[in-house]
């Protein structure tokens, strides 16, 4: 036999005698971990303020008053202070936050900031001790297949674990800058703002969204969270500067397409095209021009747009050079990256967050009348009653909430007496115009009963 053949008998040999490379062994149980990051996780409660129709049988001045949603969403603590990352939607028009621990304390939260541009927002608490705090990884090392743990406040269930796989990276789902990390793990509705956690328990995302069959069914396996590094840059950027500086180059680029690169003869298929330049921007001032490829950043090859949004986004105050693919030949730009001149990010004290409030009662969602011979028929009062009867009550508003009902008698407000509906709207109007948060009522059911009602003043 030819060596040539001997050597390839031998070779074979070896590769079937071999043993396949052995997988790391699968962790028979992830308690250990979820005992050790759980404490970090919170839950958030939010009422929020909502301007829509109600359903339900109501006059039709209460169908469009403000009303309140009741909100469940889930959060991280970043700092051991009390401070918490979550999801800018989950307290998008809250007037009140509060959240609870995984020990059971609950405490009114108060909103640092929220992105405007972006899906993040940091909350405060205040407790008398030190909190533990997650540990951020890092998202650019997660890979495909990763094991991943999702915890969070599903549907108000505090605690809850999922576990899955990180199923993709770089979903392109909403908007230049975002890009998410898809995961199989269980995400359903009040996960929005919780962690995603690797196996060495960092958090590498935070759960933000998932694709469904309709807005009101669940978890399918297809959920996507906001790269940790992201949550990384923010903290920084807040810690530093007290709000995120965003960088701006003054180009709007969008995703180079392989007849695009054709047709411009670009060496390697891939990078940004540039749309729009902006005028005495930095891009206009280094000679960008409609048309160019942008190729690379810094130190970076860029292969999409996105990857050049967010590598200009991170870089502000910088100064780097940008490889141009530029009529058929390709030139390098130094640019400065500038501060983006549009509002990112709004404080908690910022004056365009306006609090709602109630004009007339109508606003509280409910409808008053002073009796009638036909109202103490249709509540079955009998002839002696008198004062303002309550109506009608549109369903999530003030007054729901107050646990008012169609035929309650008000009899007082602020313990004095009340004998009209007109009285009553003054009354009300005087208290939320000196600055009064709540009412309260006693009431008198049309079964007779007799009870003390808290009605909110102001969303």
């Amino acid at each position: 036999m030819p060596d040539w053949r001997v050597l390839l008998v031998a070779v074979a040999a070896i590769f079937l005698l071999a043993p396949p490379a052995a997988l790391p062994p699968e962790p028979e149980t992830f308690a250990a971990l979820v005992k050790n990051v759980l404490p970090s996780v919170v839950n958030i409660s939010v009422k929020g303020k909502g301007q829509g129709a109600n359903t339900g049988e109501v006059a039709e001045n209460v169908s469009y008053a403000p009303h309140i949603v009741d909100i469940v969403g889930s959060g991280s603590i970043v700092d051991s202070s009390g401070i918490i990352v979550t999801n800018r939607h989950v307290i998008e028009n809250a007037y009140e936050i509060y959240v609870t621990l995984q020990d059971g304390t609950t405490k009114e939260a108060r909103l640092l900031g929220k992105g405007l541009s972006f899906d993040l927002a940091l909350l405060k608490i205040d407790v008398d001790r030190p909190l533990p705090a997650i540990r951020v990884g890092n998202s650019d090392e997660v890979h495909v297949g990763d094991r991943v743990l999702a915890i969070g406040n599903p549907l108000g269930l505090q605690g809850t674990v999922t576990s899955g796989i990180v199923s993709a990276l770089h979903r392109d789902l909403s908007g230049p800058y975002d890009e998410f990390i898809q995961t199989d793990a269980a995400i359903n509705h009040g996960n929005s703002g919780g962690p995603l956690f690797n196996a060495r328990g960092e958090v590498i995302g935070i759960n933000n969204q998932i694709f469904s069959d309709s807005p009101t069914s669940g978890s399918i396996g297809l959920g996507f969270a906001i790269p940790s590094n992201d949550v990384t840059f923010l903290l920084q950027q807040v810690h530093r500067f007290g709000r995120p500086h965003i960088g701006w180059l003054g180009i709007r680029v969008q995703r180079l397409t392989p007849e695009m690169a054709e047709v411009l003869h670009v060496p390697k298929q891939n990078g940004a095209i540039v749309a729009e330049v902006v005028p005495k921007s930095p891009a206009a001032d280094a000679g960008i021009q409609v048309g160019d490829v942008v190729q690379g950043f810094a130190h970076e090859a860029m292969t999409d747009y996105r990857a050049f949004n967010r590598a200009v986004m991170m870089s502000v105050g910088k100064t780097v050079k940008v490889r141009l693919w530029h009529k058929g030949q390709m030139r390098v730009a130094s640019l400065t990256v500038k501060e983006w001149p549009q509002q990112v990010w709004e404080s908690y004290k910022s004056d365009t967050s306006e609090e709602a409030l109630f004009t007339k009662i109508s606003d509280y969602g409910f409808e008053l009348a002073d009796l009638s011979d036909d109202l103490r028929a249709k509540f079955r009062l009998d002839a002696q009653t008198t004062g303002p009867v309550v109506t009608s009550v549109g369903e999530d508003t003030a007054a729901s909430g107050a646990k008012l009902k169609p035929g309650d008698l008000v009899l007082t407000v602020q313990l004095e007496d009340v004998h009209s509906r007109a009285e009553i709207e003054s009354r009300l109007m005087n208290l939320c115009n000196r600055g009064e948060r709540n009412a309260l009522l006693f009431v008198k059911g049309a079964n007779g009963t007799t009870r003390w009602v808290t009605l909110p003043l102001r969303l």
